[in-house]
């Protein structure tokens, strides 16, 4: 809303009696009012200093935050701001390398693009893929648009991603999962992996399920709601399998429709997949994404359609599902080498037989 003499501002407004300056932070209203006299400047200092107050109270934080200005306090702020993220664990992660690498002392407007973009350049020197330093930047670049806008001067602009390789999905047969599964205990976390797998979602999508909401038992239907990474993508429904449906049934049996950890469902997925390998060193290294690939590799191993690959897991383009095309070629060329065996042995001659 534009300003005006009787609203000069966000969370501003004229009364009889003067101003009142009011506003609600994570549902909790506050309010204010002031003489007629005061200046903008003061009602606006006091509603973002109130403002703070209650979002260090309700995180219990309100007598260790940082001092104001700094960029250790801007990343607290924005952490609250963005507390329902449910990436927020990573979010933490990568905003903690940006303060310990550049001082969260310091003032994050001191921050120039030569600076961020030499401290990106040194994690990739140290090792680290191109995709850990972009989402790094991602990142800090996001709390700039939280915190000012985005149409707000943002040093980030000027420092250019990184060049990612092009990640083939390694979709792995269902077969070799379920083994892998077979050593797991009952768990919460075995019941999530397995909807990963037969179902084909992120850790993302699988946190947001509502049950009561979002599954239709009655038609065999699962909604899975609309990620925010990357470019987005639209909420979907989904038609659902036996495996799939018994996976959700396991979920709710062991109460697992509730926040977990990525961390910890990785260490359980790992912990299964080493005695796998032990028992069997031809076992291949299975990232826990790789049951989500697995998915859409076996949609297009047997339907051979790339949109219903997009479809099914919810791409934004089909550039993104052409990865499951490649990844599904070894086993159509082994098909196609067959046939040319087959077809060629029917082409040999068979040997006369010589009379005696």
């Amino acid at each position: 809303m534009p300003a005006s003499p009787n609203r000069p501002a966000k969370g501003i407004r004229r009364t009889p009696f003067g101003w009142q300056v009011y506003g609600r932070v994570n549902g909790q209203y506050f309010s204010k009012r002031f003489k007629p006299e005061t200046a903008l400047t003061v009602m606006k200092t006091w509603r973002h200093d109130r403002r703070t107050a209650i979002r260090a109270k309700q995180l219990g934080t309100d007598h260790d935050l940082p001092p104001s200005g700094t960029l250790a306090r801007d990343v607290a702020d924005y952490l609250i701001v963005v507390k329902a993220m449910p990436t927020l664990q990573q979010r933490t992660y990568d905003l903690k390398c940006w303060t310990d690498a550049l001082g969260g002392d310091r003032p994050r407007r001191s921050l120039r693009a030569p600076e961020l973009a030499g401290t990106l350049s040194a994690w990739k020197a140290s090792g680290l893929t191109a995709g850990t330093v972009n989402r790094r930047r991602t990142a800090l670049m996001h709390l700039w648009h939280r915190l000012d806008g985005k149409g707000a001067p943002n040093p980030l602009r000027d420092v250019p991603r990184f060049q990612e390789a092009a990640a083939l999905p390694r979709g792995r047969p269902y077969a070799l999962l379920e083994r892998i599964f077979r050593l797991m205990q009952p768990s919460k976390s075995r019941a999530r992996l397995k909807a990963m797998a037969y179902i084909g979602m992120a850790q993302s999508e699988l946190k947001r399920i509502r049950p009561r909401e979002d599954w239709n038992r009655k038609a065999g239907t699962l909604t899975l709601r609309g990620r925010q990474k990357g470019e987005g993508t639209p909420s979907r429904v989904l038609k659902l399998t036996a495996k799939a449906t018994a996976a959700l049934r396991e979920m709710e049996r062991r109460r697992a429709f509730t926040g977990f950890s990525n961390s910890t469902l990785g260490k359980r997925w790992t912990a299964a997949l080493k005695r796998a390998r032990d028992d069997d060193p031809s076992v291949p290294h299975i990232r826990v994404i790789d049951l989500r690939h697995s998915v859409g590799t076996e949609i297009y191993r047997l339907t051979g359609d790339l949109k219903s690959v997009k479809e099914y897991l919810g791409h934004a383009s089909l550039k993104t599902s052409e990865r499951y095309m490649h990844a599904a070629v070894s086993e159509a060329v082994t098909r196609a080498a067959d046939a040319m065996n087959k077809a060629a042995q029917k082409r040999r001659p068979t040997p006369r037989k010589t009379r005696r």
